[in-house]
């Protein structure tokens, strides 16, 4: 069983619930998300080892989205996809990943589940299967959103394994093929800015890098 972030992220975290960070992000936690918000359902173990709960996870990264991305370009987006950005990486950060199982061809989710994927190449793969079957939107969504990970938020991790260009398209139509009922909207949105928001969380996971490292007063 692994993390899908690192233990100092989960700590980091753990402290972020200050009466700034509320302030900052009132219009997002306790509030009626909709349908936009992806179900961060967590395990009991980070909430009792680290104090990690699924409104410290939102709070912290959508503090830390509007100052990775600047407060213009966050108030334009942080009430539509800033949301879900905050809520697809507080969704990651509270679930483990067994990547035997997953990887495993015997792991057969229900059409009803959010699915897991390893990696990158596993993504494709199910994107080629995609052409010839049914669509399954939940599977996309979640498709998009492990790319959005992994060649996003870890493309340092994977730009000289991987073609960033090439998932950051594969990206776009995983939204698109996810685009339907309620929550059409939100993935079209998700499609349409699909790469620049590759983009942003690149720059997220530099900026947490470099604030891990800095000494913070306290009021």
């Amino acid at each position: 069983m692994t993390w899908r972030v690192p233990r100092w992220m989960l700590r980091q975290i753990s402290h972020c619930h200050t009466e700034e960070a509320q302030d900052n992000n009132r219009h997002i936690v306790g509030s009626d998300l909709g349908p936009g918000v992806t179900d961060m359902s967590s395990s009991d173990y980070f909430e009792e080892l680290y104090g990690v709960t699924e409104e410290r996870a939102l709070n912290f990264w959508s503090t830390n989205l509007h100052e990775a991305i600047g407060s213009k370009e966050w108030s334009e987006i942080r009430d539509s996809t800033g949301v879900y950005l905050a809520s697809v990486l507080g969704h990651f950060c509270l679930q483990s990943v067994d990547r035997m199982e997953i990887l495993s061809p015997d792991y057969s989710p229900s059409d009803q589940e959010f699915r897991q994927f390893a990696d990158l190449t596993q993504i494709a793969e199910l994107m080629m299967r995609q052409l010839t079957s049914a669509k399954n939107p939940l599977w996309m969504e979640s498709a998009g959103a492990h790319i959005l990970l992994y060649a996003g938020f870890f493309q340092d991790q994977n730009k000289d394994r991987h073609n960033i260009e090439f998932y950051s398209g594969l990206g776009r139509e995983c939204y698109l093929m996810a685009a339907v009922g309620e929550r059409a909207r939100i993935m079209k949105l998700m499609a349409k800015g699909f790469n620049q928001y590759l983009f942003h969380l690149a720059n997220l996971q530099r900026h947490l890098q470099e604030s891990r490292y800095l000494i913070r007063s306290v009021n």
